[in-house]
């Protein structure tokens, strides 16, 4: 009986040690399925994990697409035609794009070969369908080839250099790089038809109904043009993504180093050069300590388009940002001076006094044309 008393009490013990064995066992499956539904189930984990990846990558998300009747700037009762002695400038614009208003402009709905100003709107297409601004891209020989055949700007990318869709956003508008442009095309759509079929369903989605591109570098095509009414409305949801504005308001930039090019690329914005040494004197006093400078923008040359340049302006007296788009302005020169002629005498409240900009400046028509290149 004794050693019975014994069996059994050892039977029991082992029952008990496998009941507990087996609770353990169901706690920690239990346990690991609810780590398993918050990190791989969980939809809204998901969606939080994509959030923070594109905010992180962008500062901020995609802002909503405005409807179609609030897109298109409305003149201002005060709106003038512009007048301005010597002005060489076929159309011109000059709007608000916090109160959506336009205060000056001349052949606005006429149409126009935008050169690069075009890369506006290939840097905003590039920037609401990136998925990430650190996927990269890199250069085959045969992207390059046709474009230094056209003289096209370049950034300076080189075969077998591996680029970040962010330096490739930088590479397309400070130095007008088309060579950027073709990056972009493959890393964010696999090749040029898909990103123009992006670029087109974009242009329809803003209601542009004077707007149709060909490519994405503004190398002349008869079938690619628009109005500056169609680039005043890019310009402003351009002015609306984050990331897009960021990089038309840089003036300088330097890639990151790779082994093509060991220290990065310096990159300069090609509006201060056609800016350099104007200012905007809002107040007529003849000193540079105006509230209002010009912060960015876009140049665009062309022979079919000539010079042209949609450029930003913040004035820090209302906060408010300016927008000035010319087009066929006759050198690099008059181009500069025109804009910053259309910032002094109709930026409301402006006190200057605007005299034939155009003909002050320096003409160098040949000079210009000639060291210019096309779709600059």
């Amino acid at each position: 009986m004794k050693n019975n008393k014994n069996g059994n009490a050892a039977l029991v013990a082992v029952l008990i040690m496998i009941i507990l064995i087996g609770i353990g066992a169901i706690v920690m499956m239990l346990g690991g399925r609810n780590d398993i539904k918050d990190t791989d189930d969980n939809p809204q984990e998901k969606k939080n994990n994509v959030v923070t990846t594109t905010t992180t990558a962008a500062t901020a998300p995609v802002p909503e697409t405005p409807k179609e009747v609030d897109l298109y700037l409305k003149q201002s009762p005060d709106f003038k035609k512009t007048d301005i002695k010597g002005l060489t400038s076929q159309a011109t614009l000059l709007a608000d794009l916090d109160d959506d208003v336009i205060y000056a402009g001349s052949n606005m709905d006429l149409r126009i070969y935008p050169a690069s100003l075009t890369k506006v709107l290939t840097v905003l297409v590039a920037c609401e369908n990136a998925k990430s601004y650190d996927d990269t891209y890199t250069f085959k020989p045969e992207d390059l080839a046709p474009l230094e055949e056209e003289n096209a700007s370049m950034a300076g990318f080189k075969p077998g250099e591996k680029v970040t869709i962010m330096d490739l956003l930088y590479g397309a508008v400070l130095p007008s790089g088309a060579d950027a442009c073709v990056g972009l095309e493959n890393a964010i759509a696999g090749s040029k038809d898909k990103f123009m079929e992006l670029m087109n369903k974009r242009i329809q989605e803003l209601g542009l109904k004077n707007t149709h591109f060909t490519n994405t570098t503004g190398l002349h095509d008869e079938k690619h043009y628009t109005t500056l009414a169609d680039m005043a409305v890019i310009m402003k949801v351009a002015n609306h993504n984050v990331t897009c504005r960021k990089v038309l308001n840089t003036m300088k930039y330097t890639t990151a180093q790779t082994q093509q090019n060991p220290t990065g690329i310096d990159l300069q914005c090609t509006v201060l050069g056609r800016v350099s040494g104007f200012f905007i004197d809002k107040n007529g006093n003849g000193s540079n300590d105006d509230s209002i400078s010009i912060t960015g923008g876009k140049t665009g040359y062309t022979n079919e388009a000539g010079f042209a340049m949609a450029t930003f302006a913040k004035d820090t007296d209302n906060g408010h940002t300016y927008c000035c788009i010319i087009s066929k302005s006759s050198t690099a020169a008059t181009c500069g001076s025109e804009t910053v002629a259309m910032f002094e005498k109709y930026v409301p409240g402006s006190k200057a006094k605007v005299p034939g900009t155009a003909d002050a400046a320096a003409p160098a028509t040949t000079t210009a044309a000639a060291a210019a290149k096309p779709a600059a």
